[in-house]
């Protein structure tokens, strides 16, 4: 009997043996992958986009803009109007901004300099700009010093710049809307401190961003242009002018103008760039 009575407490003590080894595994293994989890969202760059749902409509382009961010090694995060408005001068803002715009989205490109001084600087996208040979090493230590940079001259497809400076010129902002002649938008604004010189805005040459679907025959890429500057932008005008040279690699699915399908065109051309010229920052897909 206490032969069988040991061998039961031997069959007990493996069990709780193994119950140990097993609940001490777990929780290592869960602790290594939040550690890792930690680690790589604290060393992946982060690109905005300011985004308001009701006046943005383009939902096909945001979630292309999103998952091609993300394929270059980016987090792609969206910033709306509660963020500008956490912004102390927000309301100072908004005083002056409302009245010419109302709530339209040239007010919203007004706001989210305030939007990006919120949550700490660093680099802001159009919509309809995305990245290329974008150098990694930039996207967490930000070129210039940390200035406000526009890489497309004074069109501003992508932006960076720190907390510090989205403020300043937030401030420039507030203080030349009310003074500036003529129409008043966000380009012209950027175009005045341009040709004025003074404001320590750093405006990169128009090569850091090439422009429209870079096709120089039907679905044949430029790979030499492509292979210049971090990304590329298809604004409506750049994209209508594709379509005008008959470079659009669509057909178009219904009455529209062709930057009504813009999103299915930008798509088609960025996996005909990753299988011509090798992509760039994101892995070559398959061809459907």
């Amino acid at each position: 009997m206490k032969y069988e009575h040991d061998s039961a407490n031997i069959v007990i003590s493996k069990k709780s043996i193994w119950k140990t080894l097993f609940g001490v595994f777990t929780i290592v293994f869960f602790r290594s992958a939040l550690k890792v989890q930690i680690l790589n969202d604290v060393n992946q760059p982060i690109i905005y986009l300011f985004f308001e749902k009701d006046i943005n409509t383009e939902s096909d382009l945001l979630e292309l803009w999103k998952d091609e961010w993300s394929k270059a090694g980016f987090r792609p995060k969206i910033l709306t109007l509660a963020d500008a408005r956490a912004h102390p001068y927000f309301g100072e803002m908004e005083a002056i901004v409302k009245p010419i715009f109302s709530d339209t989205e040239d007010a919203l490109n007004f706001y989210r300099y305030l939007a990006m001084a919120s949550v700490g600087g660093g680099w802001l996208s159009e919509g309809d700009t995305f990245p290329t040979n974008f150098p990694m090493s930039e996207g967490l230590n930000l070129p210039q010093d940390g200035l406000l940079t526009s890489y497309e001259t004074h069109v501003p497809s992508l932006l960076s710049g720190s907390a510090d400076e989205w403020t300043r010129v937030s401030r420039l902002i507030i203080d030349t809307i009310p003074i500036m002649e003529g129409r008043k938008s966000e380009l012209r604004f950027l175009a005045k401190l341009l040709k004025e010189g003074d404001s320590n805005v750093q405006f990169m040459p128009m090569t850091n961003v090439q422009i429209g679907l870079v096709y120089k025959a039907p679905h044949q890429v430029d790979c030499k242009k492509m292979g210049i500057g971090r990304a590329v932008h298809m604004a409506h005008s750049y994209v209508a002018h594709s379509f005008a040279k008959q470079l659009y690699p669509i057909e178009l699915p219904g009455p529209g103008p062709a930057h009504d399908y813009r999103a299915d065109a930008i798509k088609v051309f960025l996996k005909d760039w990753r299988h011509q010229c090798g992509g760039s920052n994101a892995p070559v897909e398959p061809i459907n």
